[in-house]
């Protein structure tokens, strides 16, 4: 039986181009899970001034409130106007703007969104804006990608691999987990299970979360203990939660969609006047709920841990529910991942409460609800119920609950697939594509 050394020389010439991406891909992990650190270092210390600077001005009397409030207003007025003016593709999310590169519908501006992103989210969210790290740290991870690509890639093709990793990167190192960085990639970003793709993509996560690690600690991001788990008796209320989720997921995307519509045709002194007075109003507010301001990650552990009362939870939902909606409308740098985790976190604790009205003898921690409220809503919201799972796993490290997890998942996933709705990054894509400059993909 004859040889083939084309072939053999084929698989060879594959072997070698792995080894290569996987060390570019290892090179851009480290860059972005440095930027990435550097982003969260700062946007939290941008959150414990804010804080601060809300107490003392509690502190005082009240004719002294409005002082923080016009501040509010004037730094957020300033982040918009910076945003619209010089890197309107660094605006919002950034994911859908990611998507729109890799599918060849927008050019990508690696310096400017890099960092228009990085100072405008800092001042932004650390303002009040209702919004999350992690799209920021997603995009900018792929800018990394795109700055170093365009000099470690020889063609576009490899370019687009090394993107999609920089901003597995990204979400790995925003959250402490790896493997939802990948699932990301393959899920949500190629939709597929190219080889070349998950080798890069897993290097360049497992190198940022390890950079991650070093330099913020090894502790998921929300510190929960578990100690008694559901049964089978309760998994139809688990089914019950996955509906609930998937209904109020498809009234999120219809109201961030609604409000983006809304806002659009603004003029930019228009928008400009609109952050002014969001900001105003984000500064009372926070004179009043502190805690419903910024990323609301302290929020989320309140509730995982059990310190919220159901009319609060019916509070906090309904307040941030606005906020984000409000905030994500002026086109700011700012994610929409964090947001819906808390509101996921809020309806699963809200339903469970309503659960043990039903059912008072369920013999699990109530901390359980919380969790799987954030897995629910994330796949009702984004569409990616594996990464939503994953994602959620690694951030309470509560592994024992996968099959939950994966049933809220995929029953509130399906809902909204039932009404015909898009995921959000898909429709939001198609709403950048008439407010974004195209220009050239390769730009």
């Amino acid at each position: 039986m004859q040889s083939h050394p084309d072939s053999s020389s084929d698989k060879s010439k594959i072997v070698l181009k792995r080894r290569i991406l996987s060390l570019k891909g290892l090179c851009i992990g480290l860059i972005a899970g440095l930027t990435a650190v550097g982003f969260r270092i700062s946007l939290e210390y941008a959150e414990r001034l804010r804080n601060t600077f809300l107490a003392f001005y509690r502190s005082l009397e009240f004719y002294y409130w409005p002082f923080p409030a016009l501040l509010f207003g004037v730094f957020i007025a300033i982040v918009v106007f910076v945003t619209l003016k010089f890197a309107p593709d660094a605006g919002g999310s950034g994911i859908p703007h990611l998507k729109g590169y890799l599918e060849g519908l927008l050019a990508f501006r690696g310096w400017h969104i890099l960092l228009v992103k990085f100072i405008g989210g800092v001042f932004g969210i650390g303002s009040g804006l209702a919004l999350g790290r992690e799209g920021p740290t997603v995009q900018m991870g792929a800018a990394v990608a795109k700055i170093f690509g365009d000099y470690l890639a020889p063609n576009r093709v490899e370019r687009k691999i090394l993107i999609s990793a920089g901003a597995g990167a990204g979400l790995a190192a925003a959250f402490n987990a790896p493997l939802a960085g990948v699932f990301f990639v393959m899920e949500e970003l190629q939709n597929s299970m190219n080889r070349l793709v998950l080798v890069t993509a897993f290097v360049a996560c497992v190198t940022a979360d390890i950079v991650c690690r070093l330099l913020m600690g090894h502790l998921p991001v929300f510190h929960i203990s578990i100690s008694s788990y559901p049964g089978v008796s309760m998994f139809p209320f688990f089914i019950l939660l996955g509906i609930f989720l998937g209904l109020l997921g498809l009234l999120f995307n219809k109201s961030l969609l609604g409000g983006s519509a809304y806002v659009q045709p603004f003029t930019l002194y228009k928008k400009i006047l609109l952050a002014f007075g969001l900001g105003i109003n984000f500064g009372l507010i926070g004179m009043l709920l502190p805690e419903s301001l910024g990323t609301g990650m302290d929020l989320v552990d309140s509730v995982l841990k059990n310190t919220v009362v159901p009319y609060q939870l019916l509070v906090y939902f309904i307040l941030r529910f606005i906020l984000t909606m409000v905030s994500y409308s002026t086109g700011a740098p700012g994610g929409i991942f964090a947001p819906l985790l808390l509101l996921g976190a809020l309806l699963g604790a809200f339903f469970g409460h309503a659960v043990l009205g039903i059912y008072p003898n369920a013999d699990f921690d109530f901390s359980v609800w919380g969790v799987l409220g954030m897995a629910g809503y994330f796949s009702a919201i984004v569409r990616a119920p594996v990464t939503g799972t994953i994602l959620i796993l690694e951030m309470t490290g509560a592994y024992d609950l996968l099959l939950p997890l994966m049933i809220v998942s995929i029953i509130s996933y399906s809902i909204p697939e039932y009404f015909k709705d898009k995921p959000i990054y898909e429709a939001l894509l198609k709403r950048d594509l008439n407010r974004i400059p195209t220009g050239s993909p390769e730009t």
